[in-house]
């Protein structure tokens, strides 16, 4: 009997062994509350160093109701950072909270639960296309001097506050003094433009300050870099911005290796994304093989995998929208027809600029039943899409689509434009902008 008993508790210890083994291999997190200005499908994006290298997926949608409550269970692996809207979240399995998102102010956002302390501190992280603590110029003083000293408090105030919370994780903690290093970096190095243009410097003062800014802070950048190439920060958006000026000052050569390789993965990834012919994109093996780095060079390979499985000369991806009416239409309704798709949203400056070559475009082929123009918002928020449509009295086919939806077109960056044929096949996954002289030659080509 005590053999048994024995054997029984062995077996009950493997069990558990197993199933904790399997809890961290999948875990989830959990989020309920409400969302405030974001659309009906809204998408966790992961931000860490592979959001732009591996193929796009819908893992990880929030489906809120008319009144932005949800309750979602998302799958996530391991700590990492995500982003709703503005507001930049990190997430670890088992997290339990119950939270408040503002899509443009992150700040209002709130967090209870298990992970909430950390995603509260969150809150404030600056944005690096602002310049991080320069805060897009809102934070420029009445001096270069002045606003550098500015700048430098803020980080500093930034490194209080992180280090008078408690309970957070070391690892956390790591990665958020890291941030707050990178953010002064940027701070420093993308702030000439902010500085030159909120003051609105002139003449020989504009020529003065562009003289003596590199030369202020070249020393404070180089005593940053030192001893900060560290791959493992490639996680936070604002180390990847600054990282190929944190390597010059050299580290362990592993580090500097894996941050190249970084970098030239991504650049290898945007040439991928550009090409639409597969034999063309059967090249790059010889690229990717070259990387030292096996995550990367799996992730390329990866992302490879993805282009080839669908491009030029394949049947196009069918997809429902919505229209400026509240209708639902498919793409595939304009089938027998030349289909010129612009992708734009209304937070996408070059976007706007290249509206009014759109509507020209659009106009020459007014009178040709054979060319449709789809003009295809991927904007999170349906009122500031529907107010531009109004302002600019757009018309015609004018949709509305959830990029989550649009997976096979792989779309990472606008404006773009698609190309279809009368067939519906897939003619060019990165056709002519409409400002360029080709759009209408290519478009030409297909009415032959």
């Amino acid at each position: 009997m005590k053999l048994i008993k024995k054997l029984a508790v062995l077996i009950i210890l493997n069990c558990l062994i197993v199933f904790a083994t399997n809890a961290q291999t999948i875990g989830f997190v959990k989020l309920k509350g409400q969302l405030k200005g974001f659309n009906n499908q809204v998408d966790v994006e992961d931000i860490s160093a592979f959001q732009f290298l591996l193929p796009p997926n819908a893992n990880n949608m929030i489906l809120p109701d008319s009144a932005g409550r949800f309750s979602a269970k998302l799958k996530v692996n391991k700590p990492n950072y995500y982003r709703i809207g503005r507001n930049i979240l990190y997430l670890s399995p088992g997290d339990d909270m119950e939270v408040f998102i503002d899509r443009s102010a992150p700040e209002k956002s709130t967090f209870k639960g298990i992970g909430a302390i950390a995603n509260n501190y969150l809150r404030k992280t600056p944005f690096p296309k602002e310049a991080s603590f320069i805060k897009g110029g809102g934070n420029v003083k009445e001096s270069p001097e002045a606003t550098l000293l500015w700048i430098e408090q803020e980080a500093k105030l930034r490194e209080q506050e992180l280090a008078a919370i408690k309970q957070l994780t070391p690892e956390f903690r790591r990665l958020e003094n890291a941030r707050i290093k990178a953010d002064l970096m940027n701070s420093y190095i993308n702030g000439e433009f902010y500085i030159g243009y909120m003051l609105k410097l002139k003449d020989e003062a504009e020529k003065e300050f562009a003289e003596k800014y590199p030369k202020i802070i070249a020393p404070k950048i180089k005593a940053l870099s030192k001893n900060f190439a560290d791959a493992s920060l490639l996680q936070l958006v604002v180390y990847r911005d600054v990282a190929n000026e944190v390597i010059k000052e050299g580290g362990k050569p592993t580090d500097v290796q894996q941050i190249k390789d970084y970098f030239a993965v991504s650049d290898m990834v945007k040439k991928m994304q550009k090409v639409s012919d597969k034999l063309s994109l059967a090249n790059f093996k010889t690229e990717i093989a070259v990387l030292k780095t096996p995550s990367y060079q799996n992730a390329a390979n990866r992302m490879l995998t993805y282009l080839m499985a669908f491009g030029k000369g394949d049947q196009a991806v069918d997809f429902m929208v919505a229209t400026a009416d509240g209708s639902k239409v498919n793409l595939s309704s304009l089938k027998g027809k030349v289909i010129y798709v612009d992708l734009w949203a209304t937070w996408c400056g070059p976007c706007m600029q290249e509206m009014p070559a759109y509507e020209k475009l659009k106009q020459k082929y007014a009178a040709n039943p054979e060319v449709a123009f789809v003009s295809l918002s991927i904007d999170d928020s349906e009122v500031l899409w529907k107010e531009s449509l109004a302002q600019r009295k757009a018309d015609d086919h004018q949709w509305m689509i959830n990029r989550a939806k649009l997976q096979a077109y792989n779309i990472v960056s606008i404006p773009r434009s698609l190309l279809i044929d009368k067939n519906f096949i897939m003619v060019d996954m990165n056709a002519p902008m409409p400002s360029q002289p080709t759009a209408a030659k290519a478009i030409d080509e297909l009415l032959k």
